[in-house]
């Protein structure tokens, strides 16, 4: 079923409160709900800012910090991260701690949907796993654009339902009994973990998605699926200034 952009309003409070109760946990989740492929889908995703190296960087709802993480590897010249649960980004400067190229990354607390930075100061974005959890998706996708250069990309990386009746039906079965049951053993949180399979389900399917990214002024967006649907990176690009 289509949904749309908005149709499934999200409660900003709540959400950060349940984001900010599962940080100390929240990695070692991600590893094992996504039996290791989150790794590699923040990889390939990354991919798609690479002609940007050298350039200026902003990772929206970065969360414990693991695509800002990625993004260093393309050499960029800054990398800033932005969250609005304060807890995620203590998980993040504790690994930047660790790092001799850390200093190049800035951590921000702020609402994706009330961007704090000038039109055009970035040359690129990327939001992983977080775009399902704005109040307001279509809000989000502008303020994106918005900070970007003319020719800048923004790419999304988002959990998605697998393609197919079978990979479907397998995923719903696994959403339903294993994320909650691993959730709660791991992070004592079961509410997140029911919340989790939720979010996606009431996330626009991709035609849907990229119909909101062209509404918001992105030039030619696309959709990439990976691992039999299961996550999607959507890439679009800032429009050039024509004279």
């Amino acid at each position: 079923m289509n949904e749309n952009a908005n149709s499934h309003p999200q409660d900003p409070r709540r959400i950060k409160e349940m984001f900010d109760a599962i940080a100390p946990t929240y990695d070692r989740l991600n590893r094992m709900l996504s039996f290791g492929l989150d790794i590699r889908w923040r990889r390939k995703a990354v991919s798609f800012l690479a002609e940007k190296k050298g350039g200026k960087i902003l990772d929206i709802a970065a969360g414990s910090g693991d695509v800002s993480l990625e993004v260093l590897a393309i050499r960029p010249a800054r990398v800033v991260a932005t969250d609005f649960a304060p807890a995620m980004l203590r998980v993040f400067e504790q690994k930047l701690n660790n790092r001799a190229d850390g200093g190049i990354v800035d951590l921000v607390i702020c609402d994706a949907l009330r961007l704090p930075f000038r039109e055009g100061s970035f040359d690129g974005t990327i939001v992983a796993f977080g775009i399902r959890n704005f109040a307001d998706r279509e809000a989000g996708l502008r303020e994106m654009l918005r900070v970007l250069v003319p020719g800048g990309i923004s790419v999304i990386l988002e959990l998605s339902r697998p393609d197919g009746a079978v990979m479907r039906g397998l995923y719903n079965l696994y959403s339903s009994i294993g994320i909650p049951l691993f959730g709660r053993i791991v992070s004592k949180h079961e509410s997140a973990y029911r919340y989790l399979p939720e979010s996606i389900r009431h996330f626009p399917e991709r035609g849907d998605f990229l119909s909101s990214m062209a509404k918001a002024g992105f030039a030619s967006p696309a959709a990439h699926p990976l691992t039999f649907g299961g996550a999607t990176i959507y890439v679009g690009r800032k429009p050039e200034v024509t004279s």
